[in-house]
């Protein structure tokens, strides 16, 4: 029989800060407002840190990595649901804050798709047309990195869904930003 240990305070820690970043990221591009991000944010690692005092898998001294991030995310993703159900909020802010825009190359032939998303403010008000579900879809799989099945999991959703859901969000979101282009012809805004 395998002894469980529960995650150490210095784990915990390490947890946090390895997540924190890119979940406040996920969920400012859920609720679109940096402040009820960062308390959506606390309440993640409070149901985090409560589950590990109770010894819950994953959060476990010998947990598995995947797992536990899985375990943030789903967490993470279930608070914003809640409290977009809640409060209703549609309106986007800016990431600017979180992202370091020196480092994304400016030759836009060359840019990737997480790259595209990141710089342009266009792209932002394109992404606010989005459902929250499109929006959670194309921020877990494209800017996260999760495989459809994990955002599945996360989301509570099937890996087929997920993946036809990839597909309709990257469409809609390529037409909104178009459509925001071609209502700037002077440039990006």
């Amino acid at each position: 029989m395998e002894l469980v240990s529960n995650l150490s305070l210095d784990a915990f820690t390490a947890l946090a800060r390895r997540y924190t970043q890119p979940l406040h990221v996920f969920l400012c591009g859920l609720v679109h407002d940096p402040e009820l991000a960062r308390d959506l944010l606390q309440d993640t690692f409070i149901a985090a840190w409560s589950a590990a005092l109770q010894g819950s898998p994953p959060l476990l001294a010998n947990g598995d990595e995947a797992e536990i991030r899985r375990w943030l995310y789903r967490v993470a993703y279930r608070r914003a649901v809640d409290s977009l159900r809640r409060g209703r909020l549609i309106r986007w802010e800016s990431l600017h804050d979180l992202l370091d825009f020196e480092r994304l190359p400016m030759d836009h032939a060359s840019s990737s798709f997480e790259e595209l998303v990141a710089e342009s403010e266009a792209m932002q008000r394109a992404l606010a047309i989005l459902t929250p579900e499109d929006s959670a879809c194309l921020l877990l799989m494209v800017v996260q990195g999760f495989t459809a099945q994990e955002a599945a999991a996360i989301i509570g959703s099937s890996a087929t869904a997920m993946g036809k859901r990839i597909g309709r969000a990257k469409r809609r979101l390529l037409s909104a930003y178009l459509a925001q282009n071609a209502s700037n012809p002077g440039g990006r805004s």
